[in-house]
């Protein structure tokens, strides 16, 4: 793994909060470009040790998970800073934000794009499910989808996966706001509850509902109400989509959505499975995918909002 020495990185701007993380835009000189670093947010503090270790966690995952639809780990960067060594995380930087942001930017984002994204996404958690061991990511959303400067998936944030076997209990996940939204019914009524590849499943499902409405599930519901009801087998409504039952592909990927957000763990899909179906979807817009991402490439040049290339706090 790449050690960058303190002074290597020039310009560090912050770009985004979130979890432990503080996340900045700087150059890296040893690189000969932009990056994006993720550093511990509160390293002073008595929580350092596990901080740390959750860095660390992090980094160890990310090695193992070399894909194209993956975010890559450039190296770690090492700053003296009193009598202590702060860490981070050095990766390609994302010029375009994350899936959340480009909705928020761009309402109405084409077809052939949503589709692109959609199966991009299939392939690289696809990809993860199938190493040895395999990784489960736990918090699939939108801000954890990146966009490199082709409009191409990159996922991020490993701060809460687990590669199987390893033990979890329901607390630890609850504990990260912003998530609860994406998160199995089955995993909010055990708390003894394991992640499975099942539960990455449930959020994709959850993740392709924001594609199509570019809505994030259940504004303004109470956390309290979200994991019951979702427990008792409530999903996003459906009735959202129902505008565009004449877009082509729009009907067989509603039915995948509903199939990956059964509430019955055992009844979803597999990734490998999501595959198959999102690129027969893809393959639908193939002669459009091209102009699609000019278009929204040169609708983003035009847009100056704050770049989002972490989980947001809230």
């Amino acid at each position: 793994m790449l050690l960058l020495p303190s002074g290597d990185l020039d310009n560090l701007e912050l770009v985004g909060t979130g979890g432990f993380g503080l996340v900045y835009k700087g150059r890296s000189q040893t690189l000969k470009m932009d990056i994006a670093l993720k550093m511990i947010q509160g390293a002073h503090g008595s929580n350092l040790k596990r901080l740390m270790r959750d860095l660390m966690k992090e980094r160890d995952v990310m090695e193992k998970a070399s894909n194209p639809y993956v975010l890559r780990l450039l190296g770690v960067y090492q700053k003296p800073e009193g009598g202590l060594t702060e860490y981070g995380l050095v990766m390609e930087y994302m010029p375009h934000g994350s899936l959340r942001s480009l909705f928020d930017n761009i309402p109405d984002v084409p077809w052939a794009l949503r589709f692109q994204i959609l199966h991009q996404v299939v392939l690289g958690m696809n990809y993860l499910h199938n190493l040895d061991p395999p990784i489960i990511h736990r918090d699939l959303k939108p801000c954890n989808v990146l966009l490199n400067k082709h409009l191409e998936v990159q996922i991020t944030d490993f701060g809460l996966s687990k590669i199987v076997g390893a033990t979890t209990s329901i607390s630890a996940v609850l504990s990260f706001a912003g998530t609860l939204s994406y998160m199995a019914p089955e995993a909010l009524d055990d708390i003894n509850y394991r992640p499975n590849k099942a539960y990455d499943v449930y959020s994709f499902g959850i993740l392709t509902w924001t594609v199509f409405s570019g809505e994030e599930p259940y504004p303004g519901v109470h956390a309290v109400v979200i994991q019951r009801c979702v427990a008792k087998g409530q999903r996003p409504r459906v009735n959202v989509l129902d505008e565009y039952t004449e877009v082509k592909m729009v009907l067989e990927a509603k039915d995948l959505m509903v199939r990956c957000w059964n509430p019955n763990a055992d009844d979803r899909p597999s990734f490998h499975d999501c595959s198959e179906s999102t690129a027969v979807m893809f393959s639908a817009y193939k002669d459009s995918i091209v102009g699609a991402v000019r278009s929204v490439q040169d609708l983003l040049k035009t847009i100056s909002s704050p770049d989002e290339l972490s989980e947001p706090s809230a």
